[in-house]
């Protein structure tokens, strides 16, 4: 993905780190704080995360975190800072993915971007989120099954993603607007039915019967695998046969 994402106060490393990425084919969004740049990335698809922790307000804990909640793990965090050993152990230790010392230089800022995205893509494919046959394909938004490739949209992604995770159990609807669309579910409106209506169809288109979408009323949703692939117990299993067959008839 070739969008990235810069938490950077100060305008000439900004410029910098800008131009660098720029010229190798990036097109870059620039923020001031977190806040904006986590509603910018549940909104939006980033590939890499550019954040200078010397910033006032650069939350590497918070990133961290987005990454994980959202199941992203392609995406790349790359810290920048001063040359301190300091500096660069506490953002390592934090968890991004490499360190880049000021004064920053473009050349080595990419290669060490480059590497540091090949690393994550590994990961991303060791810990892929399978369902009943029907897959996230996180690196290009859709949803993959030995029948059908279908594209989803970003919160769809986020959505699927929490759904993925807990199959067979419910997900409530505080949780989806609090995870995925980072506000109070009185808020959400009925953005989160129209996303549950429209990923629904798609999950349809992908995986046919073997995935239901349920609704459970006045809580949340929940992602059931039907019993013909044998995993998980669907929201309603059937009937037991009448011993009098004959009264049915």
């Amino acid at each position: 993905m070739k969008n990235a994402a810069l938490l950077i106060e100060d305008r000439d490393t900004q410029l910098v780190v800008r131009t660098a990425l720029e010229c190798s084919g990036f097109t870059c969004d620039v923020y001031l704080s977190t806040v904006p740049l986590l509603r910018a990335l549940k909104r939006d698809v980033h590939g890499v995360i550019v954040a200078d922790v010397d910033g006032t307000d650069a939350d590497c804990s918070a990133m961290l975190a987005w990454r994980h909640n959202w199941l992203n793990p392609a995406v790349t965090l790359v810290a920048i800072g001063s040359g301190a050993a300091r500096a660069a152990a506490d953002a390592l230790a934090a968890g991004v993915d490499d360190f880049v010392a000021k004064p920053v230089h473009g050349a080595e800022l990419l290669a060490r971007i480059a590497a540091a995205a090949r690393r994550r893509e590994q990961i991303s494919v060791s810990t892929g989120l399978s369902v009943a046959g029907c897959c996230i394909d996180r690196a290009s938004s859709a949803l993959v099954s030995p029948h059908a490739r279908v594209e989803i949209t970003s919160r769809e992604m986020g959505v699927a993603q929490l759904l993925f995770e807990n199959a067979g159990r419910l997900v409530t609807r505080s949780r989806l607007a609090h995870d995925v669309w980072g506000m109070s579910v009185e808020l959400t409106g009925r953005s989160i039915e129209q996303h549950i209506y429209q990923l629904r169809r798609k999950l349809k288109r992908c995986a046919g019967d073997a995935l239901a979408l349920r609704g459970v009323y006045g809580s949340g949703y929940r992602l059931d695998v039907s019993l013909a692939t044998g995993t998980l117990l669907p929201a309603h299993p059937p009937a037991p046969a009448s011993p009098f067959p004959w009264l049915s008839a």
